[in-house]
């Protein structure tokens, strides 16, 4: 009997939830997304993809037996995938996207490493090794469900509504707020619009085109949203490590691309740089091809 009310009270502790740690100040109100369409409905977990291009939520099933995954887009905020996983849990905390951004590697057991693969493009899941998994095999260490988190460079803070348990709440740093206007409907237009202005200190979204892409790696420099880019082909030595890299006192911020920037991007691979998010911009990409 107290071995019963020990494994109870241990799993209990593994569901509880961390405080959420709402900034006081220094941010305003710029989005709110509705989770599933029922009664019982509420967000149990959040993350925010490491490479700067998702968010992934959980939410409580009709019955405990399942959970809800809804993975969206970071920025624009519109869904990207949702499925209704048939485990009890799933543990983003242990989760992780690949660096491509098409695979999705989600822990659903408390005690072991056990993974799905979810194909973002297809839709397709499958059972998967640790070792198949972009971190590996690790030691599984439980966490409190965590119901905030801060997008790249603190720009966007996220948390779970604290009255209306199955709404998730977006705040954007003043600096970086854009006042709505009428005309602006589709909110994947304007919450893009938010990310894209940037500056050195704040950072943001940065989408290249595929001319700057070329003008980059014909060393000419480039400049987004005000911040200069260049490439520096000389930038990784033989030996395959990055020299160092910081502007003079007196020159401004600018932004530097080694060899391995340049083929993430060759490839459609988003990255972090600083406060700052790359990626490759594919409206610019799709509409070159189809004057092709």
């Amino acid at each position: 009997m107290s071995l019963s009310i020990i494994f109870f009270t241990v799993g209990t502790l593994f569901s509880q939830n961390q405080p959420i740690d709402k900034p006081a100040k220094g941010y305003r109100f710029q989005y709110r997304i509705k989770g599933p369409e029922f009664k019982k409905s509420e967000v149990l977990e959040l993350m925010v993809d490491e490479y700067g291009n998702y968010l992934v939520a959980t939410f409580r099933g009709e019955k405990s037996s399942y959970v809800y995954l809804i993975i969206y887009n970071l920025y624009s905020w519109d869904e990207k995938y949702k499925i209704k996983l048939d485990d009890n849990r799933c543990e983003l905390y242990n989760s992780t996207f690949d660096e491509s951004g098409d695979f999705f590697y989600v822990n659903y057991d408390i005690y072991r490493n056990m993974f799905k693969e979810i194909n973002l493009k297809t839709g397709e899941i499958r059972k998967v090794d640790c070792s198949a998994t972009p971190k590996g095999c690790r030691k599984i260490e439980s966490q409190f469900y965590k119901l905030d988190a801060y997008t790249i460079g603190d720009n966007y803070y996220i948390y779970r509504d604290e009255k209306f348990e199955n709404y998730i709440k977006i705040l954007v740093k003043k600096e970086m707020y854009i006042p709505k206007v009428d005309e602006e409907t589709v909110s994947a237009n304007y919450g893009l619009k938010n990310a894209l202005y940037v500056d050195p200190k704040n950072g943001g979204v940065i989408q290249v085109t595929p001319e700057d892409l070329r003008n980059l790696k014909a060393g000419i420099e480039v400049t987004k949203n005000g911040v200069p880019i260049f490439y520096d082909a000389n930038a990784v030595d033989a030996a395959g490590n990055i020299v160092p890299y910081a502007p003079a006192e007196g020159e401004p911020f600018k932004i530097r691309f080694t060899t391995n920037e340049i083929k993430k991007l060759d490839k459609k691979i988003s990255f972090v740089y600083q406060n700052f998010v790359i990626k490759l911009d594919l409206e610019a990409l799709e509409a070159e091809k189809s004057k092709q």
